[in-house]
């Protein structure tokens, strides 16, 4: 009798629908985004930077020669001058102005590049 119980449960176990005893549903079929549309670049940030830093160094030009560039030599004393020579307050300024320009375009083109949509 014990093997005739044991045989009929073993018919039972094999005969029930597996499917039914899970325990958590497949998890849906999930897609894959797709990938963002990339814009064209826009040029229109470089062009009103270039147009600024070639503003002010326009500016300088016309107004107090190259002297007022950076690099533009109005620190150098002539080779016959003695060697304290005065240069004016304004050509600081001007040079400092083209390298305050050029730091800003340059922070609000490197702003633009990193966080533009």
């Amino acid at each position: 009798m014990r093997h005739l119980l044991i045989a009929c449960l073993a018919l039972l176990l094999a005969a029930a629908p597996v499917a039914a005893y899970a325990q958590s549903a497949p998890p849906p079929a999930v897609g894959v985004p797709a990938p963002p549309e990339s814009k064209p670049f826009d040029y229109f940030p470089l062009v009103i930077g270039a147009g600024a830093i070639a503003g002010v160094v326009g500016f300088n030009l016309l107004a107090l020669g190259v002297g007022a560039l950076p690099g533009g030599m109005a620190y150098a004393t002539p080779a016959g001058a003695a060697a304290a020579v005065m240069v004016p307050a304004e050509m600081s300024v001007a040079m400092s102005r083209v390298y305050a320009t050029t730091a800003a375009v340059a922070g609000g083109l490197l702003a633009y590049y990193l966080y533009a949509p």
